[in-house]
């Protein structure tokens, strides 16, 4: 209560300061927060870290050792699920979004009673604005600005988007040519949409433009624009580096010797790797260059341009805060949604399995968190089990505001400031009822279908091959010890019995308290185990 009454103290006196003609750069005493997210991020792929490799340490990632530098990695930090329409519903609203039936793409998006992130802060008096993708699958609670407490919004909705082909001129030069059934991914202009509570979305057009620069470019430009009297909300959620990774913008093509390859929409053949429609049905090619039905040689380097694009952008950020004097006052969080994909030729050494699959892999992310002055800088937290759900908690500790009972996320801030090591005692995923991963301490508990993907290598010269023996990952009830073993090699489950049964127990109690799943074009029934607004089971 008494940090909301120096809230209102300091508004009023800024407003005051204002009418006599004198500024102040943000009085406030509520801190500005940017959450940044990338899509389908290798665990491993930060020039920073010690399991990088040869490839991004030659070209660097000054963005995400800046962050570094001036905050906290988590080693062991988690999303919400291995695939990205759920996970960013966790994210948003600090609860698992199992709790109203979201597990796997086209399943229940955002339950309308859920609260979120922005529309918290709203009510606080931020200015709120997301920027990028918003893959929320349908139901009540679809629209991205308007809708979950934005005040603005410029993206795209749904999982994907071409990097290059944006405007209206290109969606139509698509539409002339397509004779099948398209399963590529969307063309066409982007939309935006203003005013808290609207669903009106309009298009806008970009001529010949890079996506991560439309982006960059929007983020930046909200946050230069912002009023002294007002604390800022900004989601920035890169596309980059989700697929179509080998459709890429020339400058960093150049930078680390991807081929360049423009599309003419006035050509009578489409060049590679762009749909043929006249030649093949868009699923199949979509199969055979987003789905590595054939190895490109020249994906590592498409997805390390993506990579240095996004990386770039960060420094953008962190720029454009320190120009106007707002670093100290501003924390920003860095996530993936969810794992890298093999699709992408992503990296996640030194864990095992992908995106779309509950190995660790599939659900470990990159997560940095930073504010210069008030909370550690050059840390890495080795010991803390990690959550995306936490970020909303921890944003409203920061504020000295009262945190809802029933979030699945805590606050950093105990960890952060060392006066607790431990964060979560466990944290649970599900693709179903029946596909469901469970961590606790060093151990980890799986039940899952088993995971077969074509494999490839690098050679010295960074190209990318095929290898005859494909990724894989086990099936059934697999226990793993992962403080010995990170990559989930050893099945410990005959070992260990007790810890077996222990971690079944667990998972069962959280299972009771979770939604079956829905589709998002069912209602919302509630047709729940137990209430989903019961209190945090951790």
């Amino acid at each position: 209560m008494k940090r909301k009454q120096q809230r209102t103290q300091l508004l009023f006196l800024s407003k005051l300061l204002l009418f006599w003609g004198i500024s102040l750069t943000y009085v406030h005493s509520q801190p500005n927060v940017v959450v940044i997210v990338a899509d389908d991020m290798g665990y491993a792929d930060m020039a920073f870290l010690p399991q990088a490799s040869a490839d991004v340490k030659k070209y660097g990632t000054p963005g995400f050792d800046r962050l570094a530098k001036t905050g906290t990695y988590f080693t062991n930090a988690y999303a919400t699920a291995p695939i990205c329409s759920p996970a960013r519903a966790g994210l948003i609203t600090g609860r698992y979004q199992q709790r109203w039936g979201n597990y796997s793409f086209g399943q229940g998006g955002l339950d309308p009673q859920e609260l979120t992130i922005p529309e918290k802060l709203h009510d606080l008096g931020y200015a709120t604005a997301k920027v990028g993708k918003t893959h929320m699958n349908g139901g009540p609670k679809t629209y991205p600005a308007t809708l979950h407490g934005f005040e603005e919004f410029l993206g795209f909705q749904g999982g994907g988007t071409d990097y290059l082909r944006l405007s209206q001129k290109d969606l139509d030069a698509y539409n002339a040519r397509k004779r099948r059934a398209s399963g590529h991914h969307r063309v066409g202009p982007l939309q935006q949409a203003a005013g808290r509570g609207s669903s009106k979305m309009e298009n806008v057009s970009y001529e010949n433009r890079f996506i991560t620069d439309i982006f960059n470019e929007k983020a930046l430009a909200f946050i230069k624009r912002q009023n002294e009297d007002r604390p800022f909300y900004l989601q920035l959620s890169h596309l980059a580096v989700h697929v179509p990774t080998n459709v890429v913008d020339e400058k960093w093509a150049k930078k680390v010797g991807a081929p360049y390859r423009p599309w003419d929409r006035n050509a009578k053949k489409w060049e590679y790797p762009y749909w043929e429609p006249d030649e093949e049905e868009g699923l199949d090619f979509h199969k055979r260059w987003n789905h590595m039905g054939e190895v490109d040689p020249n994906g590592r380097r498409c997805y390390l341009s993506h990579l240095l694009a996004l990386d770039d952008g960060i420094s953008q950020v962190l720029d454009a805060l320190e120009e106007r004097g707002l670093r100290e006052n501003t924390v920003v969080f860095f996530v993936s949604d969810n794992g890298g994909t093999i699709n992408t030729y992503a990296n996640n050494a030194p864990l095992r399995g992908f995106k779309y699959m509950n190995g660790e892999g599939g659900i470990r992310v990159p997560f940095l968190v930073s504010m210069p002055g008030t909370l550690p800088q050059g840390r890495f937290d080795k010991e803390a089990l990690v959550s995306t759900m936490d970020i909303f908690p921890t944003i409203l500790d920061l504020m000295g505001e009262t945190i809802p009972s029933n979030l699945d996320g805590k606050s950093l801030l105990p960890v952060l400031r060392g006066e607790r090591q431990t964060q979560h005692d466990w944290l649970a995923w599900a693709m179903d009822h029946d596909r469901w991963a469970i961590r606790k301490g060093k151990w980890k508990l799986s039940n899952n279908n088993g995971w077969t993907h074509v494999n490839y290598a690098i050679d010295e010269e960074g190209n990318c091959r095929s290898v005859p023996e494909p990724v894989t990952y086990p099936g059934g009830v697999r226990l793993f010890n992962l403080e010995q073993d990170i990559g989930e090699t050893i099945d410990l489950s005959e070992k260990y019995p007790e810890i077996v049964l222990q971690l079944k127990k667990l998972h069962a109690s959280w299972d009771t308290q979770m939604a079956d799943p829905i589709s998002s074009q069912v209602k919302y029934s509630r047709k729940k185990k137990k209430d989903s607004n019961a209190t945090a089971p951790n």
